[in-house]
């Protein structure tokens, strides 16, 4: 049987690739999140030690929003493998976790 043209490595680099893929989210995310707390802290204190960035815990709507940051960059990129089948503008935004210019992110 051979592979589809769209298959470029055997199944059974699938769960190495796999877990490259994780290890490089994991990565991307903590360097990412960590943009977001010391963005914050820049805004809020003017200034920010690396003792501080280490130490910070964030709540209440920093904390919402690290989380939905956090949720939507693990929906970019775990929704990767559906771009190649679903391509649409509306389906590129949802994955994304972004809504069409002009429309309601509520469904109304």
């Amino acid at each position: 049987m051979s592979t589809p043209a769209t298959d470029y490595l055997p199944p059974e680099s699938t769960t190495d690739v796999a877990r490259m893929v994780m290890a490089l989210m994991s990565e991307v995310w903590i360097a990412r999140d960590r943009q977001i707390v010391t963005e914050y802290l820049l805004e809020t204190k003017g200034s920010v030690t690396r003792a501080e960035l280490d130490d910070f815990v964030p709540t209440g709507e920093l904390a919402e929003a690290i989380a939905a940051e956090r949720q939507r960059f693990a929906n970019l990129v775990a929704g990767a493998p559906l771009a190649a089948r679903q391509r649409s503008v509306a389906q590129i935004l949802e994955r994304a976790g972004m809504a069409r210019p002009g429309t309601s992110t509520s469904g109304s």
